[in-house]
């Protein structure tokens, strides 16, 4: 279904995607409009997001390729994220309204970025994305999360200026904002072409957190919530990573090298300092980063991979996304401060409950890439990529990278299956939902990968 007839300008279609888009600004100006009276409930403000999560899924399923992937994982992603407000550590309770407006903005914004035609569309789903998430990490509670929401919007200044100026650039080398086809632009032009769409570039390898742009999201997903920073990690990483796959693509040869380059050291560079840490949260964080770098590595093998380039990062994504979430999910309630791996022996401070401790623990061998969970399934479509368009070398590279990283995944294991045997818990109904339900959907990618294929499809 391609489109829909506006009732109030007969004639006119606007597509389905557009529409979940207004249902999702909908939803979130009635949240703002109702904050004075609902800032006191957790139920409420949750309830409108899940409603309008649904919503934009249901729309979603009638569309086809990246516009269906857009709707239906960033609705799934939204309705945990609502879930888990509930369990989310605010720096004041009646602030859950602000929180729930802003999960919806980051929603919108990775929507644009996935389904945006042009450099200008593409541009606002990043600052979208990049300001909801500043703001929602800043929300926590303490200090560490304050400063951190502040670095991570500083550099989000400087890396949505770059990408304006590269914007600004493609525009004088080719008269339009469409993403440019390198090889179509005129010989004197092509230097302006290829420099706009490197800084453009820049600006989306930002929100991808790859090597050397990852400082800002290190800080951010290791001192944010930890009901908010599973949703910013995951929507980050599905609108940059196709946004960065349709650039790549248009540019042409231009980017693939350089993207290469970026998500082998970036590969490297996280699987070494993963080993040096002794916080959970960091561990994760350095485990995003090394993804990122898959993701990168998927983008630079372009045509080469199973279904193009776009096609493989977005299976990525969705297989990465429901393990992260899961981890983070379990981990909600657990406040803001460091998370020290010692914390999870029995009788520590961290006690998980069953539930949660299986769903961390699943979470958990998903991001190390062991077989049959989703995570050994997305690598393998990379690594298959990189081998058809980068030969053995890159691609040895990058299977030592994920095989060690199973290394620093497991030393957490023989103390979560010790509380998996307790019976205490520090759980919400609200995190004990969201667990179950991306418990679920993890065991149902593992045993039938092909679903995830097929969101991702064109």
């Amino acid at each position: 279904m391609n489109g829909v007839p506006l009732p109030w300008l007969p004639g006119t279609m606007m597509s389905l995607t557009h529409a979940a888009e207004v249902v999702l600004v909908v939803g979130c100006l009635l949240v703002l409009g109702l904050a004075p009276r609902i800032d006191r409930s957790r139920v409420i403000p949750a309830g409108i997001g899940i409603g309008v999560a649904v919503a934009a899924i249901l729309l979603g399923m009638q569309e086809a390729g990246l516009a269906r992937l857009g709707l239906v994982a960033t609705g799934g992603v939204l309705v945990i994220g609502m879930l888990l407000l509930s369990s989310a550590e605010l720096f004041e309770r009646r602030q859950t309204p602000e929180a729930a407006a802003l999960l919806l903005v980051g929603g919108i914004g990775a929507v644009v970025l996935v389904d945006g035609k042009n450099l200008l569309e593409l541009a606002l789903g990043v600052e979208m994305l990049s300001l909801s998430g500043a703001a929602l990490v800043s929300l926590g509670q303490g200090q560490r999360p304050l400063e951190a929401g502040f670095k991570y919007f500083v550099l989000t200044a400087v890396t949505f200026a770059t990408l304006l100026f590269g914007m600004s650039l493609c525009f004088l080398a080719t008269g339009s904002l469409d993403v440019p086809a390198l090889g179509a632009v005129a010989a004197g032009m092509r230097p302006f072409a290829v420099v706009g769409v490197g800084l453009f570039a820049v600006g989306l390898c930002f929100k991808l957190a790859v090597v050397p742009v990852h400082f800002g999201a290190l800080d951010a997903y290791t001192a944010g919530p930890s009901s908010f920073v599973g949703f910013i990690m995951v929507v980050s990483k599905l609108g940059a990573a196709i946004a960065l796959a349709r650039v790549v693509s248009g540019a042409g040869e231009v980017l693939t090298v350089p993207m290469l380059g970026i998500g082998l050291v970036t590969i490297s560079f996280a699987v070494v300092a993963s080993f040096a840490q002794t916080d959970l949260r960091r561990l994760l964080a350095y485990s995003a980063v090394a993804h990122a770098g898959f993701l990168a590595l998927g983008v630079a093998s372009g045509s080469s991979a199973l279904g193009g380039s776009t096609q493989t990062v977005a299976f990525y994504v969705v297989g990465y996304g429901a393990a992260a979430l899961l981890a983070f999910a379990c981990l909600a309630g657990t406040g803001t401060g460091a998370l020290p791996l010692s914390a999870f022996k029995p009788g520590g401070s961290v006690q998980l409950g069953p539930a949660r401790a299986i769903g961390l623990i699943v979470a958990l061998l998903s991001l190390a890439g062991v077989p049959p969970f989703p995570g050994f399934w997305t690598k393998l479509a990379i690594l298959q990529a990189a081998w058809s368009s980068w030969g053995a070398a890159a691609t040895s590279i990058a299977a030592v990278g994920g095989v060690l990283g199973i290394v620093y995944y497991l030393r957490l294991l023989p103390d979560l299956f010790a509380q998996a045997s307790e019976t205490r818990s520090q759980s919400t109904f609200g995190a004990l939902t969201a667990t179950g339900l991306l418990l679920f959907a993890v065991i149902v990618l593992s045993c039938a990968p092909g679903l995830a294929w097929a969101l991702a499809g064109r």
